[in-house]
Parts: C-alpha cells; sequence; structure tokens
C-alpha cells in the first residue's frame, strides 16, 4: 500500500482522567500528521508532496479543511510509546485532496488501529479564499501515495 508514515509522541495533556487518550486529542495528531506531510517533509518517507500545497507567502495558497470524519475503534492507553499515523490520499478532485488516516498504536503487540479518519482538504487562493485548481505537479506528486479509500462504518 501507499501510505505515508508518521511517528507522534503521546502528550501528558492527551489524556483524560481516565488514562486513556481523549479523542480531542486524535483530531491533533491527524493536524501534525498533514503539517509533517504537507509542509515539513518530516514522514518516515520522503513523499515529494511537500511545497505543493501552500503559500510560502501570507498570501499564497493555502490548504484547508473542509470536513472530518473520525471513526474511533478501540481504546488508546496513554504511555511512552509513539503511534504512527498512516496518511494516503483515497480520492483526488479538481482542488480538494480526501486525506485517509489509520492511528496505529504502535505499544500493541500486533497491529492495532484505533482510529480511522477520512479528511477533506480544499487548496484554496490565499487572499479570496476560493478553491483553486491543483497543478499538474501537484497531482504528479500525490498519484504515488494514492491508494484505496476506506469505509468508514458510518457516512
Amino acid at each position: 500500500m501507499a501510505r505515508v508514515h508518521v511517528d507522534l509522541q503521546l502528550r501528558w495533556g492527551d489524556q483524560d482522567a481516565y488514562g486513556h487518550v481523549n479523542n480531542v486529542a486524535y483530531a491533533r495528531y491527524l493536524e501534525e500528521a498533514r503539517v509533517r506531510v504537507f509542509w515539513r517533509g518530516t514522514a518516515r518517507q520522503r513523499t515529494g508532496m511537500e511545497g505543493h500545497f501552500r503559500g510560502d507567502t501570507p498570501d499564497g495558497l493555502k490548504m484547508l479543511v473542509a470536513s472530518q470524519q473520525i471513526e474511533f475503534l478501540g481504546v488508546l492507553e496513554y504511555g511512552d510509546t509513539p503511534i504512527e499515523v498512516e496518511l494516503w490520499i483515497g480520492r483526488l478532485g479538481g482542488s480538494s485532496l480526501e486525506l485517509h488516516t489509520e492511528i496505529v498504536d504502535l505499544a500493541a503487540s500486533e497491529r492495532r488501529v484505533v482510529a480511522r479518519a477520512i479528511t477533506t482538504v480544499v487548496i484554496v487562493d490565499g487572499v479570496a479564499l476560493a478553491p483553486m485548481r491543483l497543478t499538474p505537479e501537484a497531482r504528479a506528486a500525490v498519484e504515488p501515495w494514492t491508494d484505496a479509500p476506506l469505509r468508514l462504518r458510518r457516512g
């Protein structure tokens, strides 16, 4: 499968009163993975996607979240072991990307997905905030990271 892997350390403030990672933290993990893949280029793999979906000036293009669905599959206990966010492109639109992710508990003895998510992001003009068509270069950059879309239980 064509997936980008991002390792993230859990933070003390991510847990709730039960010692479980709070559901709000999952949205932050998805955000951090997007930043590392599309802005910083600091995932485990160099993807070539960084720089195609953001402008380097205040009025440059921007990536905005249009929708996000998270499906929680299991409890994630707070601990020292990082989690892994696996991200791929499930669908490519004219000005949008549908990012599909699985959050994996690396503390488990075998692969255990604790959450799945589908995030639709739209590339917009930095001034008017109007959708912008993806460039041929941007499309070419995401093509190797495209894979079968997730099917969530609802939605």
